[in-house]
């Protein structure tokens, strides 16, 4: 293990432990370029009596982002230390993230869109070549910020989601979901319609470099503004269509509303 290696370690788990996101996303990214030279020391911080006791502060995101880490740099070597792991005597809130993590190895890599951001579609998502180009079509809109995302995951939508999208901003990758199953022509599109939202929103918190996790208000609104931006990007002839198709329909409402609203002050 080199001393560089080393020390780029120590400050990716050292912003893990201050919430520095910049900092973990900066020591991410050089480890990354260090590429399977910083494997071995990955596996020396890995190989600890640590994960056999009860977790401490955040020992227990240490273990995750080090897998996760072992994970884009040696596919190879990550499933050997899940094996390893899962015969440790671990906690049991390690050996849960353990178990958590191991299903990364389902994933199925399709391929790259835009300029080389990986695809990972996991094994139980139905249409997978479709989703894919779909990926490649959105991933092609003018001036999308997609470029030094890192990875994008598409997951099964399940019942207990409470989220369509996710964006990882410790890593600078985006998870979307995908409702399963055979839908009518309408469900469909509109599933296709709110997965590139989805996309787009989430593209525009990387874009925005928002370092807070959970709905933060002013940050919902910013990566809402560069979804509603990206999807006219993406179709400059259906967008203005419906609205104008949809105008009568929203200027009676805006016409009701004051009406409603004069009627009521008249009263008063």
């Amino acid at each position: 293990m080199t001393q560089p290696t080393r020390v780029l370690i120590d400050r990716l788990l050292g912003g893990v432990s201050l919430r520095n996101v910049q900092g973990v996303r900066t020591a991410w990214g050089d480890l990354l370029g260090e590429g399977t030279v910083a494997v071995p020391a990955v596996l020396d911080r890995l190989d600890s009596t640590a994960w056999q006791r009860k977790p401490v502060g955040p020992s227990s995101r240490y273990l995750a982002i080090l897998l996760a880490l072992l994970h884009e740099l040696d596919e190879v070597a990550f499933k050997r230390e899940i094996q390893r792991l899962k015969k440790e005597p671990l906690h049991s809130m390690h050996r849960h993230t353990v178990d958590v993590m191991s299903k990364r190895k389902g994933d199925r890599v399709y391929g790259t869109v835009s300029e080389g951001v990986p695809v990972y579609i996991a094994d139980d998502v139905d249409q997978s070549e479709m989703v894919y180009c779909y990926l490649q079509r959105w991933s092609c809109t003018p001036d999308l910020a997609i470029s030094s995302v890192t990875r994008i995951d598409v997951i099964a939508l399940t019942d207990e989601m409470d989220y369509l999208g996710l964006y990882l901003l410790y890593f600078d990758g985006i998870v979307l979901t995908w409702q399963n199953g055979n839908l009518s022509y309408l469900r469909r599109w509109w599933r296709k319609f709110q997965t590139e939202l989805t996309f787009y929103h989430e593209v525009g918190h990387h874009f925005h470099q928002h370092s807070v996790g959970g709905q933060v208000k002013e940050q919902e609104k910013e990566a809402d503004d560069y979804k509603r931006l990206m999807y006219r990007s993406a179709h400059p002839v259906f967008v203005p269509m419906v609205r104008v198709l949809f105008a009568p329909v929203f200027w009676g409402m805006k016409i009701r509303k004051r009406i409603k609203r004069e009627g009521g002050a008249t009263k008063a």
